[in-house]
């Protein structure tokens, strides 16, 4: 009996995770970058305000989706995250009605009024019931630290796209380019080189896959990108030179990074892993945003200021 027991299959015995190998992350990883890339390209190259401002406003709201998912964790998050997603729709549809009325970007306002409505309402929230201490507080900076991080800066990104304009449209594409390349090229290449050479840990109680020879490719990846974009379009890029541009690639490339280990914050404070899994190898759409979110606020005043 013993040995026909050995034989049985252990039907009992809990399955083994399976892990996908590098390789196979890799390749959906890819395949996911070269599509989103794909994308990109469209619309900046259709030049069509539409199709643009329809890609920004999906990766905005999706990010806001996303941050919300992240946080719930709190614990009744159920009116603060509504306030959050209307706030959000809001800015959008007014930014998008804005933009397509006079060509311009986005007016001030429509930033300071997101945060007056997601302050004001947070607090007009919590009056509803008995207040849970530091709960309650958790609540409402959890929802007005929202609307900053995952709808105004974001919104930079559109900015962007108006850099300069008068009623042209949209003068400031290839900044926006620009600023995407850099930054993305940056991701890239700390993947990269990170997967290939990685062998010493940047910051490992926040993203244990952070080396710092990954850092170094972050810096190759963005000075690549920006010294190309240079010799492609220098005139279409002023008011930047190439001294401007290897000088902000760096900034870009640290506040990217800096971006990043922002949302692995997020990410490890609520025990989430990605923050969605809407593109395979990469995760979320805050994970493809996360650096953007960053680093669109400090190029966008970078250039106001050499402009």
């Amino acid at each position: 009996m013993a040995r026909l027991s050995n034989l049985m299959p252990e039907t009992d015995l809990p399955a083994k995770p399976v892990t996908p190998s590098r390789r196979r992350v890799f390749a959906s990883r890819l395949i996911s970058t070269v599509i989103l890339w794909t994308v990109i390209v469209v619309a900046f190259v259709s030049q069509k305000e539409w199709l643009v401002l329809s890609v920004c406003a999906f990766l905005g709201l999706a990010g806001v989706a996303e941050y919300a998912r992240l946080t719930r964790c709190a614990g009744g998050m159920g009116l603060y995250d509504a306030l959050l997603g209307l706030v959000a729709l809001g800015w959008w549809s007014v930014a998008g009605f804005w933009t397509m009325k006079h060509h311009t970007e986005p007016p001030l306002w429509l930033d300071l009024g997101a945060l007056v409505l997601v302050v004001h309402g947070s607090f007009l929230i919590c009056l509803r019931k008995s207040l849970d201490g530091m709960h309650t507080l958790q609540r409402i900076f959890i929802t007005i630290f929202g609307g900053v991080y995952a709808v105004v800066f974001f919104g930079f990104v559109l900015r962007l796209m108006y850099f300069r304009s008068t009623g042209q449209g949209m003068t400031g594409m290839p900044h926006a380019l620009f600023l995407i390349m850099v930054t993305k090229f940056s991701d890239m290449g700390a993947y990269a080189v990170g997967v290939l050479f990685g062998r010493h840990k940047m910051i490992p109680h926040i993203s244990p896959a952070k080396s710092w020879e990954g850092l170094v490719g972050a810096f190759l990846g963005s000075f690549t990108a920006a010294a190309v974009l240079m010799a492609i379009m220098p005139e279409k890029l002023a008011p930047l030179t190439w001294t401007h541009a290897l000088l902000i690639a760096p900034v870009l490339c640290v506040v990217a990074v800096v971006g990043d280990l922002a949302e692995s914050v997020l990410k490890r404070c609520t025990a989430i892993k990605d923050s969605g899994h809407t593109l395979p190898g990469i995760g979320g759409i805050l994970d493809l945003t996360d650096s953007l979110i960053f680093t669109a606020p400090v190029f966008y005043f970078y250039l106001m200021a050499v402009g």
